[in-house]
């Protein structure tokens, strides 16, 4: 953390607040419920120690990383190092995590940020029955680029491994699948990253600040950039979930005409496996990919358009027979729920956020070519089959137009068309999450 040290600390910036403008905004306290390992049970109090001592360690910090009070951050690092090293030496941590969190502890306690241990900890991609990440991390860009301090405390779950697994060793076959349908003959994805799916324990810090995430991606998300001894993505199953109980799940309802999802599915195999294909999807290209790239259309309309491709990609990947399968629902129940998250995104704002507006050009597009009837009280109605065909249209308009665009305009001209503006074929959406559905939680916190 030496970018992140100061020792002239009399006065910092505080966060700023970047929740989309909206007149009310809710959270909901939920229960985590993890499955943890009886292995770990004994050391709760220790982990639930160390991410109040993260919340504590953070609230002393600016948007720079400096502290308000150096003195007072060193005591609660140390006292975070202390417990790290006690938890280090538990049977319930592996020799390689044990070596990781202790390589931590001695980089907290020292207020500096050791990015090797950051490579090392993504290079670690098998499944720990307890993972504990304390240091600086980043979470939303548009609040700091500087990473600060936070503390993720996670179990391994096996069930979602599994599926992991499943899903990875079909990916190649189902990518095919889907652009036989997209007419998208040679577009490829390299190998994804590994992910590992988790239930989240106890979160600290900065992470546990608000809107939070459910996954993170290593070591890019600790300011370490891409690893060269592997990279990573470790989902929180729990947290995905609730987040789809409390926040997608209500806006479907209220929103999708006809919402009903299966009540025999696993909403949460649904959702990794959506997700799955989301992170695959990321790396898509063809030989025809062009060189337009954030400095033609601007940051966030490009990261936009990153996550529109990797979503719909994501989707008609999982929209396949195989992965119907392997996530236990039908193509009716995926898109539902497909919808629902997209609701989810576009309330955070698509003029603020990447993700967001993802949701907007996605959603556009669908509304916009008849895919999707959108009433003016924001009300959705659809057909399965229709859904999914808009879906692959909206593949090939995008591989055409952004991964394989020969210039800024092609590109430009996308975003004219479906990214936000007030007379976007979902405004009467956006306007009913903004103001009739404003009692739907926009975030969750953690009991």
């Amino acid at each position: 953390m030496s970018a992140t040290a100061s020792t002239s600390t009399t006065q910092t910036t505080p966060a700023p607040l970047i929740w989309p403008e909206r007149d009310v905004h809710s959270i909901t306290a939920v229960d985590l419920s993890p499955a943890v390992p009886d292995s770990v049970r004994p050391l709760l109090p220790q982990l639930r120690q160390l991410a109040a001592l993260g919340d504590a360690l953070r609230a002393l910090q600016g948007l720079d990383g400096s502290f308000t009070n150096e003195e007072h951050a060193r005591l609660l690092a140390d006292a975070s190092a202390r417990l790290m090293h006690e938890i280090a030496d538990s049977d319930a941590v592996t020799p390689e995590q044990a070596d990781l969190i202790r390589r931590r502890a001695e980089a907290l306690s020292e207020l500096r940020h050791d990015k090797e241990v950051a490579y090392d900890e993504a290079a670690l991609q098998t499944p720990q029955p307890l993972t504990v990440i304390a240091g600086p991390f980043c979470t939303y860009r548009n609040k700091t680029r500087t990473p600060l301090h936070s503390v993720i405390i996670a179990t391994a779950h096996e069930q979602g491994d599994r599926l992991i697994a499943s899903l990875d060793a079909s990916a190649d076959a189902v990518l095919q699948e889907a652009n036989g349908h997209i007419g998208t003959a040679d577009v490829t994805a390299d190998s994804p990253f590994a992910m590992l799916i988790t239930d989240l324990i106890h979160m600290g810090g900065e992470s546990n600040a608000f809107p939070k995430h459910f996954c993170y991606f290593l070591p890019e998300d600790e300011d370490a950039g891409f690893g060269e001894k592997g990279n990573k993505t470790i989902l929180f199953r729990n947290v995905y979930g609730l987040r789809h109980d409390y926040i997608s799940k209500p806006l479907g309802e209220r929103l999708i005409k006809g919402y009903a999802p299966s009540s025999d599915i696993d909403v949460r195999d649904v959702l990794i496996t959506w997700m799955r294909g989301h992170d695959i999807a990321h790396s898509v290209t063809t030989p025809r990919a062009g060189k337009v790239g954030p400095k033609d259309v601007g940051h966030e309309p490009w990261y936009s358009l990153q996550e529109a491709i990797a979503d719909a990609f994501g989707t008609a990947m999982a929209l396949t027979p195989t992965w119907l399968e392997l996530a236990g629902c039908s193509a009716d129940d995926l898109v539902q729920i497909y919808l629902a998250e997209a609701l989810h995104y576009l309330r955070r704002g698509p003029w603020n956020w990447s993700d967001a507006g993802a949701a907007c050009v996605e959603l556009s597009f669908l509304a916009g070519n008849g895919y999707l009837d959108v009433a003016d009280n924001g009300e959705i109605s659809w057909e399965t089959a229709r859904v999914i065909e808009g879906v692959h249209a909206l593949c090939a308009h995008l591989e055409r137009n952004v991964v394989s665009a020969p210039d800024g305009p092609t590109v430009q001209k996308l975003l004219d068309a479906y990214g936000w503006r007030e007379d976007s074929p979902i405004a009467p959406v956006v306007r009913a999450i903004r103001s009739d559905l404003s009692g739907i939680p926009t975030s969750i916190a953690y009991l």
